[in-house]
């Protein structure tokens, strides 16, 4: 229990979900990877999300994912806390790839309900204390991941059940329930955001740490709107944010049908990595897009003026 509390510690401020370089044949650019890596921990992330949504871990083979685990955990090297996305619709393979990124030197593991199937509370319940209790690691839910919302009655649940649990990412367009579950769950369960549109919102109300897309661009800019709030510098906090940040996102994450592929794009464009190639399911960016995001990222200082 010590050594879990210990890693729970660790666990706090801008997570970076990285988005997952490939090459022009889909298979994993870890070039990229490295330079990525090394980009977003230079600029002062508090910590690394693999295999999230940002990272199409929908598309990904086991095999694919597993390779990124290995790749990224091995690259970081401690530098900073990594987690690793295990969300799965089976109980047994999402165990099976908390175990490997266990093994392979992963900090916390991430984890939605089971998806494709319906399940009613119990269901969810179940899988997720499967997960949980399948590697000693904390563990951090997604509150609103694959349209699946935990009721602050199943986060206690969670929390009085399982040892590991740590804290629940909230994707849900109602930022104000981050400011509930600190009660809800008799302060167990840590309140994240994980929106890139209202993390902003989020941190207002309360939330110890959050997970970014935004970060694979913005890395330093989201520390900092992270670390003002709360050193409570809320003006210094509020114009980093509605100058640089808020701006891009209106951009790439207008919806989540593309904002891999935005980011992608913007990473391309800055030289942190080679190909903006996504997986076959990612729809194309289209004319208009691909121009706003530009002119944004030329606005915002990212990408020199034309």
């Amino acid at each position: 229990m010590k050594k879990l509390n210990e890693r729970k510690a660790k666990l706090y401020g801008n997570h970076a979900l990285l988005v997952t370089p490939m090459l022009p044949d889909g298979s994993i650019d870890q070039a990229s990877t490295h330079r990525l890596i090394d980009f977003v921990i230079s600029k002062g992330v508090h910590g690394i999300l693999a295999l999230g949504s940002t990272g199409e871990v929908f598309a990904l083979t086991d095999d694919e994912r597993r390779q990124l685990v290995e790749i990224v955990t091995k690259h970081v090297a401690g530098r900073v806390p990594v987690g690793v996305g295990v969300n799965d619709s089976s109980a047994d393979t999402a165990a099976l790839l908390a175990k490997h990124a266990e093994a392979h030197g992963a900090d916390y593991i991430f984890t939605t309900g089971p998806y494709y199937h319906p399940h009613g509370a119990e269901g969810v319940f179940r899988h997720v204390k499967y997960v949980g209790d399948a590697t000693e690691l904390p563990l951090m839910v997604y509150d609103g991941g694959a349209g699946i919302e935990f009721s602050l009655a199943l986060l206690k649940r969670m929390a009085d059940a399982i040892p590991t649990m740590h804290c629940s990412k909230l994707f849900l367009p109602y930022p104000g329930k981050i400011a509930q579950y600190a009660a809800a769950t008799d302060n167990r369960v840590k309140a994240w955001a994980g929106h890139d549109q209202m993390n902003f919102m989020m941190l207002l109300y309360g939330a110890e740490g959050m997970t970014s897309a935004a970060s694979c661009v913005l890395p330093s800019e989201q520390s900092r709107i992270f670390e003002y709030i709360r050193d409570g510098r809320l003006d210094d906090a509020r114009n980093l944010f509605y100058t640089t940040v808020g701006p891009l996102n209106s951009v790439a994450f207008a919806n989540v049908l593309q904002y891999p592929q935005c980011y992608k794009r913007a990473l391309k464009w800055m030289g942190i990595i080679e190909h903006d190639t996504c997986k076959v399911v990612m729809e194309p960016i289209d004319e208009v897009r691909n121009n706003e995001l530009r002119a944004i990222l030329e606005r915002i200082g990212v990408l020199p003026r034309k």
